[in-house]
């Protein structure tokens, strides 16, 4: 176990009536981290963020905080240095936003409303009405407001930006690219592959209740490489550097395709040396593609969430 690291997630397991919800997940996350967390619907995501909050209970397995065990009896403890919405959050109804916003400060013991103050005027929210008469972009500003405006030195979000409209989805990056250059360690499950990628420096994929993949996010940033598809007379093995193979039969002779991120000089001379080319096809491997094959290795066919 990683004594350094703010979040250590070890082994942890939950299961309802024998099935599993997320099975023998691990992983750390240091101070300043800005880590995504992400996976298809009912991959576990919002069930291991409740585990970390202790608002469940695991099955199997240890979650620590700031090096405090969290149990459901005395997560509260550590909840003061952690700022946590969700894309569901339930708010109170009957206050105002104000009101709202008023009483997380005092749970906070805030007494300096400046942050408070910045969050307001970043996102704008309508704070004079109901809670319960706001739209669910409303809404979700003032979680969001609530969840930093006591810059806490943790921060949890489950689908943070959903209900927000394109422009307060670019704000909600900005006040996390600022948050992460004032050292706060942020762990965040989103629907919006951009929305991870611009701001987070690790990636972690759940399957199935199952972590299957922890990569830096510039590896898919900068990795995005080409997609070659080539049909010739005959069988050829592709260039030493080629990933993601994939062989058939085609009517004409045997098809190849691989997605190729080395020197395109190497990818040029390797073609040159193919017997009977019959077709050649070079095109962007993008960054979505690249995100769902980290899915294929499991599961093809499917899509991100």
């Amino acid at each position: 176990m990683n004594t350094d690291a703010i979040v250590t997630v070890h082994d942890l397991t939950k299961h309802y009536d024998g099935v599993a919800a997320i099975e023998a997940v691990s992983f750390s996350i240091h101070k300043g981290e800005v880590v995504g967390f992400v996976g298809l619907n009912g991959a576990g995501k919002s069930t291991t963020i409740n585990l970390m909050l202790g608002f469940l209970r695991a099955t199997r397995g240890t979650v620590t905080l700031f090096g405090r065990t969290v149990l459901p009896e005395t997560a509260h403890t550590t909840h003061r240095r952690i700022g946590f919405t969700s894309g569901d959050m339930s708010l109170f109804t009957n206050l105002t936003g104000s009101q709202y916003l008023r009483f997380v400060a005092g749970r906070f013991g805030m007494r300096d409303n400046t942050r408070l103050g910045e969050l307001s005027a970043m996102f704008d929210p309508q704070l004079n009405k109901k809670i319960g008469d706001l739209s669910r972009g409303n809404k979700q500003k003032i979680a969001l407001i609530a969840a930093f405006m006591a810059s806490p030195e943790l921060v949890i979000l489950d689908e943070p930006s959903s209900g927000l409209d394109p422009l307060m989805q670019q704000t909600f990056v900005n006040l996390i690219r600022q948050e992460s250059q004032k050292g706060t360690t942020i762990f965040m499950s989103s629907h919006y592959l951009n929305e991870v990628l611009d701001v987070c420096s690790r990636i972690l994929l759940i399957q199935n209740g199952q972590l299957i993949k922890d990569i830096p996010s510039d590896a898919l940033l900068t990795g995005g490489g080409k997609a070659v598809r080539l049909v010739s007379r005959y069988e050829i093995q592709p260039p030493s550097d080629a990933q993601e193979v994939t062989r058939l039969e085609h009517p004409q002779g045997f098809e190849v395709s691989f997605v190729y991120r080395a020197s395109a000089a190497k990818l040029q001379q390797w073609l040159g040396g193919i017997p009977q080319l019959i077709d050649l096809s070079i095109t962007d491997h993008t960054v979505e593609e690249a995100f769902d094959d980290l899915y294929a290795l499991e599961t093809k066919g499917q899509k991100h969430a």
